[in-house]
């Protein structure tokens, strides 16, 4: 049996917004909501880029809150979700993650049709980041949602279906393999058993001993739910806790 745990929670309310938009979850918050969903492990972060919401004092008070006296961190643990770069380095870097006391790091790709319009540009770039970021970046230890950004794709109408039949099956092998030989993780965090080549992904992925790593990536308190659902699909198709991604204390 999977241990349901979660560390792509995101403290949102640890962001720039506009007046009108919701406040948003404290870590204090999004920590009670996991652990009432079921997960034993859980992880709070933010995202660290170069967009105007993200500022990284944003992250230094979301480290303040995690780190602040009382704080209940039975469990849990304090993350970062960098975006990648072409050479596979990331926002946050070395730097970052000691100066925010970080437990772990999460590399991810953020595209979109509005800046990548080229559904192929897309899938190029986000190849690229993911394989540079397995071989060469020792900060990172797992990588989020790899092409979890191609539903955007279908949304604005650029395909008709997105599904992983488009991404050249070369590319997924080598991802798995690099994985393997990094000791980093590859994050699941959608359900999809109607995409025979995602499922067909993830059971190489299942096979080969990587390491794999279950994300809600929660914005709100009742998103992180998704977790469940998601470690139960796994368990179902024999994923083993052996290679169940988490944080070593």
């Amino acid at each position: 049996m999977l241990i349901q745990s979660d560390y792509h929670i995101h403290a949102s309310f640890y962001r720039l917004k506009t007046p009108d938009a919701p406040i948003g979850p404290t870590a204090a918050e999004q920590i009670a909501a996991a652990r009432a969903a079921g997960s034993r492990y859980v992880g709070i972060l933010e995202h660290c880029n170069t967009t105007k919401h993200h500022p990284f004092h944003c992250l230094e008070e979301l480290s303040a809150e995690f780190h602040s006296p009382g704080f209940d961190r039975r469990s849990a643990f304090l993350g970062v979700e960098a975006d990648l770069n072409d050479d596979g380095s990331d926002a946050c870097g070395k730097n970052g993650r000691e100066k925010l006391l970080l437990d772990y790091v999460i590399g991810s790709v953020h595209l979109s049709p509005v800046r990548v319009p080229d559904v192929n540009t897309y899938m190029e770039t986000e190849y690229r980041r993911i394989r540079n970021a397995l071989l060469h970046n020792e900060n990172i230890n797992v990588i989020g949602h790899p092409f979890g950004e191609g539903f955007r794709y279908e949304r604005a109408g650029i395909v008709p279906k997105w599904g992983f039949h488009l991404i050249p099956r070369r590319w997924l092998d080598e991802l798995i393999g690099l994985a393997v030989n990094s000791g980093k993780a590859l994050e699941i965090n959608r359900c999809d058993p109607e995409d025979p080549v995602y499922c067909d992904f993830l059971m190489c992925l299942r096979d080969s001993g990587a390491w794999f790593s279950i994300g809600s990536d929660a914005h709100s308190a009742a998103g992180v739910a998704a977790a469940k659902t998601r470690t139960q699909w796994l368990d179902s198709l024999g994923f083993r806790e052996e290679h169940h991604w988490r944080v070593r204390t």
